[in-house]
């Protein structure tokens, strides 16, 4: 559960809001906020002449003066011409705030969350928050909406408090109570009244902060359970695992629902206080003239003046009991967000404390790994190299056992792996990963051919690749927006991540069980058009099959050894 003392919890909104507000866009923000109070002051202002207007309003009723009460109306109509006004130009300006505040932030977690791998670093490491998509996509969204409301908000009732005190103070005459004269005593029990409901309020609204923060974690849980389904339909259709499924999302629409009823049983009490609260606000103004009212020290329009004033109070001091669910939203949303930057921050400053080297070295330099030794997040050795270096054009085979380190060491050499010590160096020129199940971005076949790059104009060569990788048949679909990943067969994914290296042209490539689902004759192709490429690229890969030892120089083997002792054999 976030952290709910006030001093702290506005510490860590000021410290998520800061860089906006100290961004690029800090003009246009800081101007736009000024512009806003200014409109919600001129409301204000508004508002105190309409105060002033019930007055003459009831009064001239009160006198059956029908020239008078026209005249009235009309002013009326001035002061609702204002107040219209007012409301619907915040509007405007407040979201365009909100809006470039959230596009901004978006921009900014995003980028970070995907500099330097720190979604991968965070996912290794454990400490990944969860649903880090819903963190950027809603959360963000909340955070700058119900900051901007609610503290716009403050700064809205707190003038409005001023202004409507002093003219409730100046209406409430003196009460004697017990002998004794109480001055302004409407607007003392305006404050009293307010008070001890904001505490009630409180006492029974803050279990709803543990509440709303568990929910969007379990709602987003019961989502990513049915994305899995969708994104590994074939497979699930393949085991029958429909009702294993069914089963996990029950379970955890399950917890949606019971998070639901506890916050429906724990707004139920609030509700019941706060409209309880609310009715009797509309009798107590009255309640507290009658007195003054019915001695003649008051008229009619004193007292619609009286109360009106006295409910314009009520309301800037129930800000905080009308607010609190929004409050609580806030609280917890808050707590989400800041959970997640100091996750992305970890992960960048991990990514600066590599225990190895991993270094690009001078055009033409072999790829080297000297005294290499890979952990586990929890400090304990997973495997250990030893020295070697393959030079350009040559081809080295990492065969060995699952469970030696075999993936965890490409993960290295591509600089992804933070858990380790000695050095790694890759050759100028470019380092490519060939993973055993590419990666296809949703777009065209075309923009899937050249990922990570942007398409190339050259038609052309990209169809003499595919060509060459048996690939020839999608040339006629290259500009075709489709889920490819789904759309090709495992050997054809695995045959266009071979074309986008012949297409980047690396100086290293490395392949992590790359041919798996290819036969015998495609895998043999694949690897001659790598090594008889005209640049030369050095090759290691990561295979089990006997068929890849003709197409490699030497052989790393790890034959089933966690520490040094590995054979290099040639």
């Amino acid at each position: 559960m976030p952290d709910v003392r006030p001093i702290t919890f506005l510490r860590d909104v000021f410290a998520l809001a800061r860089p906006y507000w100290n961004s690029e866009e800090r003009w246009w923000a800081r101007g736009h906020v000024a512009l806003l109070l200014a409109i919600k002051f001129g409301a204000i202002y508004a508002l105190v002449l309409q105060n002033e207007w019930y007055k003459s309003f009831y009064s001239a009723i009160e006198a059956r003066d029908g020239d008078e009460f026209m005249r009235q109306i009309g002013v009326f109509l001035a002061i609702a011409v204002a107040i219209c006004l007012s409301h619907v130009y915040s509007h405007w300006v407040g979201w365009s705030v909100k809006t470039r505040w959230r596009a901004w932030m978006v921009g900014q977690y995003t980028g970070d969350w995907l500099a330097r791998r720190s979604y991968y670093r965070m996912q290794v490491s454990g400490s990944e928050t969860p649903n880090p998509d819903q963190r950027i996509s809603e959360d963000i969204g909340h955070f700058t909406a119900r900051t901007h409301d609610i503290l716009v908000g403050f700064l809205d009732v707190s003038v409005s408090l001023v202004a409507f005190s002093s003219i409730l103070w100046g209406l409430s005459g003196t009460i004697t109570v017990l002998g004794v004269g109480i001055p302004g005593y409407m607007l003392l029990a305006a404050f009293g009244f307010t008070l001890v409901s904001s505490l009630v309020t409180h006492v029974l609204g803050r279990p709803l902060i543990g509440v709303f923060d568990r929910r969007a974690t379990l709602e987003a849980d019961f989502r990513f359970s049915m994305m899995r389904v969708r994104e590994n339909a074939e497979t699930v259709a393949f085991y029958g695992g429909e009702d294993a499924e069914a089963r996990t999302m029950r379970q955890r629409w399950k917890g949606v629902l019971a998070n639901t009823f506890e916050g429906l049983r724990q707004e139920r009490k609030l509700h019941w206080f706060m409209n309880a609260h609310g009715q009797f606000s509309i009798v107590l103004p009255f309640l507290l003239c009658a007195p003054r009212f019915f001695s003649g020290e008051i008229n009619l329009g004193e007292i619609m003046q009286v109360t009106a004033a006295f409910g314009a109070v009520s309301a800037c001091l129930n800000y905080f009991i009308s607010s609190y669910g929004q409050i609580a939203m806030w609280v917890a949303e808050t707590g989400r967000l800041k959970a997640f930057r100091a996750d992305l921050d970890a992960a960048h400053e991990s990514a600066g404390k590599d225990a190895y080297e991993n270094t690009v070295g001078a055009e033409g330099a072999s790829f080297v790994v000297e005294d290499l030794r890979l952990c586990l997040p929890d400090g304990s050795t997973l495997v250990e190299l030893p020295s070697f270096h393959a030079a350009p054009g040559e081809a080295i085979l990492v065969k060995g056992p699952s469970g030696t380190g075999k993936s965890t060491m490409l993960r290295a050499f591509a600089g992804i792996w933070p858990y380790g010590s000695g050095r790694i160096s890759v050759a100028a020129g470019g380092a490519f990963f060939i993973p055993q199940r590419p990666y296809l971005p949703l777009g065209t076949l075309r923009e899937a051919a050249y990922y990570p790059a942007a398409p190339a104009a050259d038609g052309e060569e990209i169809a003499r690749v595919l060509e060459s990788v048996n690939l020839g048949h999608l040339i006629p679909h290259l500009d075709e927006e489709d889920n490819w990943s789904r759309k090709l067969s495992g050997g054809e994914q695995q045959r266009l991540a071979f074309a986008r290296v012949f297409l980047s042209r690396p100086r290293t490539v490395f392949l992590d069980e790359a041919t798996s689902a290819l036969d015998e004759e495609n895998e043999r192709r694949m690897y001659e058009l790598l090594r008889q490429a005209e640049w030369k690229p050095t090759v290691i890969s990561i295979g089990h099959r006997n068929t890849l030892d003709r197409h490699h120089d030497r052989t790393l083997d790890l034959g089933g050894y966690r520490v040094p002792d590995l054979r290099l054999v040639a």
